[in-house]
């Protein structure tokens, strides 16, 4: 692959348009797992990146383990694929405070489908920067290499029960920006928003897995400035069919 925009699609722009999404509930497609170009991983290591209040946690400071993983398959070729994150929260993570007055404990459910052909503005891309100064994407995060990433619409359940029927959410398999520690930085910098050169924060040589989904209205006590968020993370990829053509690391 080169690290341009190998299947990019048209319309992607921050973060905050993925809650307009869906006017309605669609009809659930089935995710393609046949024939080449298809994306198919596990991840482990999960941990919840911050919460109310600071939903990024750079310093790693109220970054923290749950049990659970993650399982996608995305065929970019034919606009389909299927995200399902199951997790539970630990003494270690304590609950999981999604907004000023909803937290979650237990056992989470989070499924994410698509189609890109019958939802309106969801999306697959393959091979491509996203966050810092690329343009694609705020930058929440620091310029990152993804070998995929999709946004559209996620249902939350909790201990059975969907809290979040239907959010925007937003999906990313890339190189890896969390150190053990939790912290993004690059030898004693932490990242911020505000730094003008927001490359360097990466190892290209680790993968990672990130889903966020948050709502669309405002609320300034929180960051980013939205009344609901939560931001997940896995350490650990197991990639078990990628397209032919994928390097692993990438390479430019």
């Amino acid at each position: 692959m080169t690290t341009g925009m190998k299947k990019l699609v048209a319309g992607i722009g921050t973060l905050a348009f993925v809650g307009a999404m869906v006017a309605a509930r669609p009809d659930a497609p089935e995710a393609d797992s046949h024939g080449d170009g298809v994306w198919k991983i596990r991840a482990t290591g999960a941990r919840i990146i911050g919460g109310y209040g600071d939903n990024f946690a750079y310093d790693g400071e109220n970054v923290r383990p749950l049990n659970g993983h993650v399982e996608a398959t995305i065929n970019p070729e034919a606009g389909t694929g299927e995200v399902v994150i199951e997790l539970e929260t630990t003494p270690q993570s304590g609950s999981i405070r999604f907004s000023d007055d909803k937290s979650w404990s237990g056992k989470i459910r989070i499924v994410q489908k698509l189609n890109t052909e019958r939802m309106n503005k969801a999306r697959i891309a393959e091979d491509v920067f996203l966050h810092g100064n690329t343009g694609n994407e705020a930058p929440v995060m620091p310029k990152i290499y993804n070998y995929f990433a999709t946004w559209g619409p996620a249902q939350i359940f909790v201990n059975g029960e969907e809290v979040v029927p239907m959010i925007g959410s937003h999906t990313m398999f890339t190189e890896q920006a969390r150190q053990e520690n939790g912290k993004i930085a690059k030898g004693g910098q932490v990242y911020s928003p505000k730094l003008q050169d927001k490359t360097g924060f990466t190892n290209p040589q680790e993968t990672a897995f990130h889903f966020v989904a948050h709502t669309t209205e405002p609320d300034k006590n929180n960051f980013p400035p939205h009344t609901g968020w939560i931001h997940l993370h896995f350490d650990d990829v197991e990639v078990m069919q990628k397209p032919a053509d994928a390097s692993i690391p990438y390479t430019e």
